[in-house]
Formats: C-alpha cells, sequence, structure tokens
C-alpha cells in the first residue's frame, strides 16, 4: 500500500447532473505557491463553466500553506474537514505599550 504522501492529489469538476471528471493528478508532496496558482486557475475553470471544484487526497502540508494564503475556504476545504482555525493571528503588546480604550476600533468607525 503506498504512503499517503505518494497518493497524488487529485482535481475533479462536478457539473449537476453529469458525471465527475478527474482533471489533473498532481504531486502535491512538497506544496508550494506554484501548486496554489494552478489550483485557483482550476477553480477559476470552473466557476466560469459553473461547476464545483473537488480535491481529493489532499496532503496536510498543502491544507496549512493554503490556509496561511487564505485559500483554503475557495477551494471549499474549510467545509470538508479542512483547516479552519489553524491559522489565529494573535499580538500580544510590545514591551511598555499599553493598550488604550481610545485604540479600540469599532465596526463602522470611519479612518482616522
Amino acid at each position: 500500500m503506498p504512503e499517503r504522501r505518494d497518493i497524488p492529489l487529485t482535481v475533479t469538476l462536478v457539473a449537476d447532473g453529469e458525471p465527475d471528471v478527474v482533471v489533473a493528478r498532481m504531486d502535491a508532496r512538497a506544496p508550494d505557491l506554484a501548486l496554489v496558482d494552478a489550483l485557483m486557475r482550476w477553480a477559476l475553470v470552473a466557476r466560469r463553466r459553473r461547476c464545483e471544484l473537488r480535491l481529493g487526497d489532499v496532503p496536510e502540508d498543502l491544507r496549512a500553506l493554503l490556509a496561511f494564503v487564505g485559500l483554503s475556504e475557495a477551494l471549499g476545504l474549510d467545509r470538508a474537514g479542512g483547516v479552519d482555525g489553524l491559522l489565529e493571528p494573535r499580538r500580544q503588546p510590545e514591551r511598555r505599550e499599553q493598550l488604550r480604550e481610545d485604540e479600540v476600533v469599532q465596526p463602522g468607525d470611519l479612518p482616522a
């Protein structure tokens, strides 16, 4: 049985009432931004053809990269066991910095 990392990423287009069409199998063992770009191009093709893009056998490294660049939702990975909440930006005040009440931004505030 092949290792999980040796299984290629599967890109499938799904249209209502039509059989699923596998359009690509990609090596995702070392995901990079070129792979992210290719996936987003497939997502654009799917949207233009009013199809759904489905990814199969997505490795955790690719899930983490897509979450990092903010595209996991665009590819539907947050709905199907994706990486929701994996990266939560947190900020601590710097040394000697105090957060004051007047620095709190409320929804609807105009920029200063």
